[in-house]
């Protein structure tokens, strides 16, 4: 039967027949044109569109602007989804093409030219025992120094830990009591071994005068709980690894830890992963020189192969079996409890790129996982014990482009067919491995985890139920998932960095009126301090490197990238932006025209890390090092689509293109200005603010400096032709002195044990009241000179047994930036007894008080601005008015 509506029905229906056509034809249109137009993904409809659109790769990169051969790049390298490439913040897509655009040096070799520069002599010789040497020299000037030394204004209780607390940094390795799952203890690969005793709600530092810090395995003995091991030394070629020194032993449960003489050889600088037997009497390491075996706890060792090893695991229901694996497509497997290891086959021969990773199922060890880097990432089985291996799951690019670096199995104890595989991001498979699903956004972190993973630890009572925690350790620290069958996204995740102070700062700067800080670290970027430990936040991610505050203005910063990619923050750090001339033109990397750039910077011929300063004079000029010097007049120029600030090449590069290494600028005098290379060449300038300076090499005059990578120079404020300057290597003379402007020189590394240790000398500043008090911050911790450099003390409960990269002055306090235990704060002078006025503030009315107690007010700047640096009235100032008249604390 034929319905037939009225004419007022029908009028109804054909106006919302057209209401309804309009309403497709706008989405259709509106969905077109967000296709086709770039914006940045900041809305909830892009986070709607983003994911639920089949995007091609074209829409992609139309919407991203990217040119469209760099989505699959970005999918292949990083492991994204068009849809995460979609959704992507700015800053973090930013991050992404450039690693993608730049990818890894492509030997080991040149992976870690950088931080071995720092490290070897005029020969490129690094010593094996170097580090271990320098570790108990420290310890020897300790006891020499007594209970309670104080020098240089720093006793016992000076130093404060500034965080960060909520960073993190790389953790290799987690390790959790069997009888206790709230007792926790995680390595860091520079900051030493933390426990927590409460499941990672806090953590603290376990030994910090450990003679050796970068840890990068833990276990502990399965017959007692009381024994554990540590592994040191980080042999998997990223360029900021830190040697070790062999393996430690604790007897007490983790708190007392001693190296072992049996590994104190050049075959245990990089001990890659430690593994027991179940019943507690074999002790296997897998290191870059084999595989060794102990079964008397470590006292002494036999080789078993000569091939470099990775990983390492015991059947978990048989003594006499055992897995391990390399690089190059490598995997082994014993029969007789690690004595003899026989290659496995399946997986075919790889370059050096090529690590593997395995792991027993434990409810079914004859079942066998390996992670391969091969086309970025696949998945390979045995079913007899890791003998042969076959091909289970490739094309998922699980491990991006850097599987030889972060590259981790996982199989659930409790059902063989469940595995998780971690490289940049987390994927999880409940099919045995033929097909995965993403659990972790990187760029998502804190609220999902951290980038790069290396260490994937389930909770002692998982049982699959009522228990289904599993810990993860990564480039940001320790993470948890209470269900491990469940989290996703940004979904199920705990960050667990919690007093973790692992993070590793290349450099570091703050403005002495707000009191902010910003350092630049590996790999976790820029990062900004505002009082708070546990409250860092981010002005730029990526690498950070060196940093610089303006002293006169809060709210300006700077930072870098890697390879002298400066940038600026005007919003005191919140923000920040590319200020070397680099931009993103649509299709690639460029740099904007000249002046506006920095050649080097554009080329890439500048060190990893590369120095640059503020002139301490004026705010208003910043000189960055590369293979030349570049000077800008103009940082604060806002940067527009084809300009920003200026640069000018002030000094040419040298013969052998060697790059600049270390800056100063003269307190009081601009013109004046000192560079270092890595070579050990020192040059400076009288007239530093001319168009072209005139450069004179100092390095040769009598007795001439090392010739090894220049890592400091700094000016006396009171004196410029007093000037130090510090070198690398594990070498006796890395400290040297001037008076007359470079014309001649002295050593001032002291002698025996109140001589600094034969470690690179990374930093060193001066007091700013007192010309003869001298700080560094070393490869081993900070040391203190009261007589400028004739001999040394350590600061007791200072920053541990860890490179100390950067010293700076917030007024009369000391900052220390560490590689691996973050920022400390120790004050070298009591502020409060410059509080002349008692109105409980240390400011510019004490210097007036101070003036006007002797009559003499008008006898300096109205301003009261007296001493470096200039723009700002600070309690160097007040010192040094107060030392005009007598007085002092």
């Amino acid at each position: 039967m034929m319905t037939v509506f009225s004419s007022r029905r029908q009028r109804q229906l054909r106006l919302m027949s057209g209401a309804i056509a309009i309403l497709l034809t706008g989405t259709i249109v509106f969905v077109w044109v967000w296709l086709n137009t770039s914006f940045p993904a900041n809305s909830t409809l892009d986070t709607i569109l983003c994911q639920h659109l089949p995007l091609t790769d074209r829409q992609v990169a139309v919407r991203r602007n990217l040119p469209a051969s760099f989505v699959p790049e970005l999918r292949a390298a990083l492991g994204l989804s068009n849809a995460e490439i979609c959704l992507l913040p700015d800053h973090k897509l930013t991050q992404a093409v450039y690693k993608t655009d730049h990818p890894k040096p492509d030997s080991p070799g040149e992976a870690v030219t950088f931080r071995r520069l720092q490290l070897q002599d005029e020969n490129g010789f690094v010593p094996p025992d170097g580090l271990a040497q320098a570790g108990e020299h420290v310890r020897q000037m300790r006891i020499g120094d007594g209970a309670d030394p104080d020098s240089g204004g720093i006793s016992r209780g000076s130093w404060t830990w500034l965080g960060p607390g909520n960073i993190g940094g790389r953790v290799r390795s987690i390790v959790i009591s069997p009888s206790n799952s709230a007792l926790m203890w995680a390595g860091s690969v520079s900051g030493g071994i933390w426990r927590s005793t409460n499941g990672g709600v806090l953590w603290g530092p376990v030994d910090d005068f450990m003679a050796n810090l970068a840890v990068s395995t833990l276990v502990m003995s399965p017959s007692n709980s009381s024994i554990m091991y540590a592994g040191t030394g980080e042999g998997f070629y990223n360029a900021d690894r830190i040697q070790g020194a062999g393996v430690f032993k604790s007897t007490d449960g983790g708190t007392i830890w001693s190296q072992l003489g049996s590994t104190t050889s050049a075959d245990w600088y990089y001990v890659n992963r430690l593994a027991f037997a179940p019943n507690g009497n074999i002790l296997v390491a897998a290191t870059s020189s084999g595989l060794w075996r102990s079964t008397d706890g470590g006292a002494t060792w036999s080789r078993r192969t000569t091939t470099r090893a990775l990983d390492v695991n015991f059947n978990p229901a048989d003594n006499s079996k055992a897995i391990a694996s390399g690089s190059e497509g490598s995997a082994w497997y014993s029969n007789d409890g690690g004595v003899n290891w026989t290659a496995a086959t399946g997986i075919p021969v790889l370059d050096w790129l090529g690590r593997v990773e395995v792991a027993y199922a434990p409810n079914n060890p004859a079942l066998v996982y390996a992670s391969v880097n091969r086309n970025s990432g696949e998945i390979w089985s045995s079913t007899n014990g890791g003998q042969t291996y076959a091909l289970v799951n490739t094309g998922n690019s699980y491990l991006g482009g850097q599987g030889w670096y972060d590259n981790i199995v996982w199989v659930d104890p409790t059902n063989a067919n469940t595995l998780i595989v971690g490289g940049i991001d987390l994927w999880r498979s409940t099919n045995g491995g033929s097909s995965l699903t993403k659990i972790s956004q990187w760029w998502s972190a804190p609220s999902s985890a951290h980038a790069d993973h290396h260490a994937i630890v389930e909770s002692p009572g998982f049982n699959g139920g009522t228990n289904k925690i599993v810990f993860f350790g990564n480039d940001g620290g320790v993470y948890r998932a209470d269900n491990v069958y469940t989290v996703l996204g940004t979904t199920g995740w705990q960050e667990l960095n919690n007093n973790l102070g692992i993070t590793q700062f290349y450099g570091a700067a703050g403005n002495p009126t707000s009191g902010v800080i910003v350092g630049g670290t590996q790999d976790n970027g820029t990062l900004r301090f505002n009082g708070n430990t546990e409250t860092w936040s981010t002005m730029y991610g990526g690498d950070g490197g060196f940093s610089a505050a303006d002293p006169s203005d809060p709210n300006y910063f700077y930072g870098e990238y890697v390879y002298a990619w400066v940038h600026r923050s005007s919003d005191a750090g919140s923000t920040s932006e590319y200020i070397s001339g680099i931009y993103w033109d649509g299709s690639q990397w460029t740099c904007l025209s000249a002046p506006y750039r920095i050649d080097d910077a554009c080329n890439r011929t500048a060190n990893f890390i590369a120095p640059f300063i503020l002139d301490p004079n004026t705010p208003n000029r910043l000189l960055v090092g590369g293979r030349s010097l570049w000077r800008s007049n103009d940082p604060k120029t806002a940067n527009t689509g084809t300009t920003g600030p200026s640069w000018a090449s002030i000094k040419a590069p040298i013969s052998g293109d060697y790059n600049i290494s270390a800056i100063a600028v003269a307190p009081g005098n601009s013109d004046i200005v000192w560079v270092g290379h890595n070579n050990g060449n020192v040059y400076k300038t009288a007239n530093g603010t001319a168009a072209s300076p005139t450069w004179t090499q100092v390095d040769t005059n009598a007795p001439g400096l090392p010739n090894r990578y220049v890592m400091r120079i700094t000016i006396d404020r009171n004196s410029a032709n007093t000037v130090y300057v510090t070198f690398g290597g594990f070498s006796p003379d890395n400290v040297w002195r001037t008076t007359d402007a470079g014309s001649s020189w002295s050593d001032r590394t002291g002698s025996g044990s109140s001589g600094l240790p034969d470690a690179p000398v990374r930093s060193l500043v001066i007091h700013p009241s007192n010309s003869n008090w001298l700080y560094v911050g070393a490869e081993v911790s900070v040391f203190v000179s009261e007589n400028a450099g004739v001999n040394w003390t350590v600061p007791h409960e200072g920053p541990a047994n860890v490179s100390v990269d950067e010293l700076f002055w917030m007024n009369t306090a000391l900052v220390a930036a560490t590689h691996g235990r973050g920022l400390y704060r120790a004050e070298t002078v009591g502020q409060a007894c410059y509080d002349f006025d008692h109105n409980g503030q240390v400011d510019a009315l004490d210097i007036t008080a101070v003036a006007s107690r002797w009559r003499n007010a008008a006898l300096y700047n109205p301003t009261y601005d007296v001493a470096a640096p200039f723009g700002v009235i600070d309690i160097i100032d007040i010192v040094t008015v107060s030392a005009h008249w007598g007085l002092s604390c």
